[in-house]
């Protein structure tokens, strides 16, 4: 009798092991992953240039020397309830030395500004967009893989493109992202990272 409950406790244990449920979250999420971050990146990058309403650098920094809070407000995009936002901006700007990977240019009004070619990382471009939500997908992980993508676009094809006509002397239009607090004070040395690089 007792060969017999441990054979039957035994077949139940296998059967149990051999059996695997899998929740339907998960396989939602299993279908998700073919989602195709390079082609959303692609178009995401396009209505960048197409769609977003990007301010004028002077203008946008001119509200900041005047605490002009209204328009601070609205020429950002704050993700939480942080003080720093994130800016769209475009200037025109001469090119006054080509250092690697970093372009030294003059903008409007005689500002000195940096722009790196090389390491455009971080979330600022997608941010400063305005195009992209949280909401819009199920994890921070997926979140910040379009900003990986849409970084990777620039860095290795859109602006590569542009740097193989330009040189010291010429003057170029900028379309770019910038991070500011709300109570930046150091408004000279300004960091852009390029989203688009055109020679006039």
């Amino acid at each position: 009798m007792k060969k017999i409950i441990i054979s039957s406790v035994l077949a139940v244990v296998a059967i149990y092991n051999s059996i695997y449920i899998e929740s339907l979250d998960d396989l939602k999420q299993k279908k998700d992953s073919n989602f195709d971050f390079a082609k959303y990146s692609q178009d995401l990058y396009q209505q960048i240039l197409a769609k977003s309403q990007a301010v004028e650098l002077s203008q946008l920094l001119s509200s900041f020397a005047e605490n002009d809070h209204a328009n601070i407000a609205k020429y950002g995009n704050r993700l939480g309830i942080g003080s720093t936002a994130y800016y769209l901006v475009k200037c025109q700007a001469k090119i006054l030395e080509v250092q690697g990977d970093r372009l030294k240019v003059l903008a409007a009004g005689n500002r000195p500004l940096e722009i790196d070619t090389k390491f455009i990382f971080g979330n600022a471009i997608r941010d400063a967009s305005g195009l992209v939500k949280l909401t819009d997908f199920k994890t921070t992980a997926e979140f910040n893989k379009i900003s990986e993508s849409l970084n990777t676009i620039i860095r290795e094809k859109a602006i590569p493109e542009e740097l193989k006509t330009i040189k010291a002397g010429d003057t170029i239009d900028i379309v770019g992202a910038v991070k500011l607090g709300e109570k930046q004070h150091d408004l000279l040395n300004l960091s852009v990272l390029p989203i688009k690089i055109s020679k006039i």
